[in-house]
């Protein structure tokens, strides 16, 4: 499992990353305190909110 620190400064930025990270077969989860969304979802990522330090966990 690898974690990194991300933010999105623009709803652009949010749908760049989530059409990089379609193209990998690992799980990629967004999480911001105790809430975690799927990275594949521009809605879930949305919702944790931008201009906020967010952890990416990638499961390999």
């Amino acid at each position: 499992m690898t974690t990194k620190e991300i933010t999105f400064n623009t709803i652009e930025d949010v749908k760049q990353f989530v059409n990089r990270v379609e193209q990998y077969p690992q799980d990629v989860d967004v999480c911001c305190g105790s809430c975690m969304v799927d990275g594949k979802s521009i809605l879930g990522i949305l919702s944790l909110g931008i201009r906020k330090k967010l952890n990416v966990v990638i499961h390999d």
